[in-house]
């Protein structure tokens, strides 16, 4: 694979008008959530190029088995000249709760009753054809505009793509552009008919990959959103009305968490939108689709002790507007301080998610988490002074590298020093495993310890790769993977507690005890 210039055509001295002229998004399918990166990129390309004319397909909206015919329908009435597909989801089994995939892999794996395991066995196999049917469906409907614009010029990006792009643009056919994380300024260049050397783009030429190098990244301070147009050139918005939408408020995460893919994505450095837009755009959403719950699709909604004092003058705004709105997004509580408690509060911040990780400092040290147990405590607390009511979410991922019974003890610990300081009827565990992604330092640790071959596939999967993408090795791994199984079947939906309880049971037989963690200490 080698690093090419994509050369397009010289730049131009002034802004010309686009040498295309009808874009097409395709949203791929997925379940119901609503295209919040395809509605920026069409305001961003409407603002800078209003000649070009604009339409979103979603095919989510359509039945499966008319999804194709749809796709075809379209292209053939709007006569796209550029063809753009946002590809969100490639499920790689590495699930989590609501998700049975897990489930019946741990059945197969850990289960003692025979008959159990039989039918994990069948309904696992039956999970990975489903994967790659979906997978190899969402490849069929990029071929398939290939095939039916022959002239046009298809670009594809996207969450899943951005992650498994060198995978999937072996793939696609010849002279497809994929767009790796952020994509207004590719497709800027691409309509002015500028280089794309200094975009993260990625292409195939015969068995050759070419990839381009981005440079810097998108000025997304002054970025205001117009629904009323989204609206013009997107039939069928109308199945959103009145659901939770997703709000960037940010882009870019300056923390290193070692199995995260959020900075591969978006970058390390962080860039902000001005509070008035975002607050306008929600009173649109408001306004015209009846919006009143909201995610800040943000990597954390308080990237680091720098982005305090963007968040506190994003949380005024928000107070001032009085729209009576819920929002919530992924926090560290690790910085938030009295003042921003109850602007959270005072703003409507709903539901809490906290990607605790561990409870144990040395864990998540080692995991380059990037913040004190000490801190999330005192967050908490202040929160709880503030008046904060909602439900607390705490994302465990149990069995690190470097897991211990005493870590593992800990972990529960933090659970149960939460509890206490909101009630345990208001603090939600959810159990995760590591998920082992391409590009993360995570996978790299994986690799130099042998648990994963460097040449391995990550969009493969079978019985082994399954057992290897499940990051949930021995000796605690069995202990662990039997909490899950008695939790299922207790209580499916909401695993996390019962998994905590479990393992706590498990734990105190062989007398582990935490009075010296870091989480003990801090409450």
């Amino acid at each position: 694979m080698e690093s090419l210039e994509l050369s397009m055509a010289a730049p131009m001295e002034s802004r010309p008008l686009s040498g295309y002229r009808r874009i097409l998004f395709v949203w791929l399918p997925v379940r119901k959530i609503y295209p919040v990166g395809i509605g920026y990129l069409a305001n961003w390309i409407h603002r800078e190029h209003p000649e070009v004319a604009i339409e979103v397909l979603d095919l989510t909206r359509f039945e499966e088995p008319d999804q194709m015919s749809a796709l075809s329908r379209k292209i053939a009435e709007f006569s796209p000249d550029l063809l753009a597909y946002s590809w969100r989801d490639v499920q790689i089994f590495a699930p989590h709760e609501g998700d049975n995939s897990l489930r019946r892999a741990f059945e197969f794996y850990y289960s003692p009753n025979l008959l159990t395991r039989a039918y994990a066995a069948w309904d696992g196999v039956r999970m990975v054809w489903k994967y790659r049917s979906e997978f190899h469906k969402k490849l069929r409907f990029i071929r398939e505009g290939v095939r039916r614009a022959p002239g046009a010029q298809v670009m594809v990006g996207g969450g899943a793509f951005s992650v498994f792009a060198e995978q999937i643009i072996r793939l696609l056919p010849e002279g497809v552009i994929g767009v790796v994380g952020e994509g207004e300024e590719a497709m800027i260049k691409l309509l002015e008919g500028r280089s794309l050397g200094d975009e993260r783009v990625i292409t195939r030429k015969g068995k050759q990959i070419i990839l381009g190098k981005k440079e810097g990244a998108v000025e997304i301070r002054r970025a205001p959103f117009d629904l009323a147009y989204l609206e013009s050139v997107y039939p069928g918005h109308e199945m959103y009305h009145g659901k939770p939408v997703g709000i960037q408020t940010k882009r870019g995460c300056p923390y290193g968490c070692s199995f995260c893919l959020y900075t591969y994505i978006e970058g390390k450095r962080v860039y902000y939108r001005d509070p008035e837009d975002v607050v306008d755009e929600i009173r649109q959403y408001q306004e015209r689709w009846g919006v009143r719950n909201f995610w800040f699709a943000d990597a954390q909604f308080i990237p680091g002790v720098k982005a305090v004092p963007e968040a506190v003058s994003l949380l005024k705004a928000l107070r001032d507007s009085n729209l009576g709105i819920t929002w919530s997004g992924y926090i560290r509580t690790s910085l938030i301080s009295m003042e921003m408690a109850k602007l959270m509060v005072e703003s409507g911040m709903g539901d809490l998610e906290v990607a605790i990780t561990s409870g144990s400092q040395e864990i998540l040290d080692s995991l380059k988490m990037g913040f004190k147990l000490e801190g999330l405590m005192e967050g908490c607390r202040n929160l709880k002074e503030a008046g904060y009511k909602g439900k607390i979410i705490l994302n465990y991922s149990l069995n690190a590298p470097g897991e211990t019974p005493e870590s593992l003890a800990e972990a529960v610990a933090s659970y149960e020093a939460i509890c206490d300081l909101f009630g345990p009827e208001n603090v939600y565990p959810m159990v995760f495993f590591l998920a082992v992604q391409p590009h993360t330092s995570f996978e790299k640790r994986l690799m130099r310890e042998g648990w994963l071959e460097e040449n391995y596939d990550p969009i493969s999967l079978n019985p082994w790769t399954i057992r290897k993408l499940l990051y949930n090795p021995g000796p605690l791994g069995e202990l662990i993977a039997k909490a899950c199984l008695v939790a299922w079947d207790i209580e499916p939906m909401a695993m996390g507690r019962v998994v905590m309880r479990e393992i706590k049971k498990s734990l105190g037989l062989a007398g582990v005890h935490v009075k010296g963690s870091a989480v003990a200490q801090a409450s």
